[in-house]
């Protein structure tokens, strides 16, 4: 009885072996088909923006996030913005780098200092786009009337700020 499990054993051994190195491939094949190439995906108005802000800034794309690229119109005049999350290749602070079309990025966060969001963003787990209109939020009392999309940076379970420019700034 022994020698037919062994036997046995031997065959499954023999059989399976090609079978998980396959299944081994396709899966570790599959894990990186999977992966980002966030520079790749930028629209051509932002490539140049981004590979010019990106060297004078030492910044780079991050992925810690997704999505880790926003799309509203920032600046409110009618075009679409991107709002990328970044990190300073020096200190590994992250922030929003804001490629703004027909005006200069902004970048808040990322070594940066930006309000009671610091200059490292790395505390924020949630980021989404606010769209334009009346009544966002509440700031000192009163309700805020966007006249361009807002960001929303958030810690699930804490704070959260709404980021917005008002008259081309921050």
């Amino acid at each position: 009885m022994r020698f037919g499990q062994g036997w046995l054993g031997l065959v499954l051994f023999v059989v399976m072996r090609p079978v998980l190195g396959a299944l081994l491939l396709c899966f570790g094949t599959y894990s990186t088909a999977q992966s980002i190439v966030p520079g790749a995906q930028l629209p051509s108005w932002a490539e140049q923006m981004w590979l010019t802000l990106s060297h004078s800034s030492n910044l780079q794309l991050s992925t810690r996030l997704n999505p880790c690229m926003w799309r509203g119109d920032f600046n409110g005049d009618g075009r679409a913005d991107l709002a990328l999350l970044v990190t300073q290749m020096g200190s590994k602070k992250e922030g929003i780098a804001f490629l703004l079309q027909g005006s200069k990025p902004l970048v808040v966060g990322a070594g940066t200092d930006f309000g009671n969001g610091g200059d490292d963003f790395s505390w924020m787990d949630l980021c989404y786009v606010e769209d334009r209109g009346p009544k966002h939020g509440n700031y000192q009392g009163q309700s805020v009337s966007l006249q361009s999309d807002g960001l929303v940076v958030a810690k699930e379970s804490s704070a959260s700020a709404l980021i917005y420019l008002l008259k081309g700034k921050l």
